[in-house]
């Protein structure tokens, strides 16, 4: 009886713990720094970014958004994130190397997204 009942209480506080999603903390980290990357995009003076860039940061910026609501991430922590980061971005030209790694680890991060990413870019206007 005293290990059926031991069992029911690993089994209960081990499915609490993967309650709250399955990304990992690094990743959930990563994915919040890149939502300010992609923010920042949308501070770039027009003249100095190629509209597309802008497009596929937007789309990229909901794309994760919403990937990582549905990983259980609060949106306050998601907003606070994406502030900090964007605070040490804003004012910055565009940084090609940043949105290159951004963009990999996005797409190996979610399956699908970068055909997502490219479908919705195509309806931003």
């Amino acid at each position: 009886m005293k290990k059926i009942f031991l069992s029911l209480i690993i089994i209960f506080y081990t499915n609490i713990s993967f309650a709250g999603g399955h990304i990992t903390k690094e990743d959930k980290e990563k994915a919040i720094k890149c939502l300010g990357h992609y923010t920042s995009i949308s501070f770039i003076p027009a003249n100095e970014i190629e509209a597309i860039r802008l497009e596929y940061a937007l789309a990229s910026y909901k794309i994760v958004r919403e990937y990582l609501l549905n990983e259980k991430v609060k949106g306050e922590e998601i907003n606070k994130g994406t502030n900090e980061e964007l605070d040490k971005l804003i004012g910055k030209p565009f940084n090609e190397e940043r949105n290159d790694k951004c963009n990999s680890f996005i797409y190996d991060l979610i399956p699908g997204s970068k055909d997502q990413i490219e479908k919705l870019r195509g309806t931003l206007e």
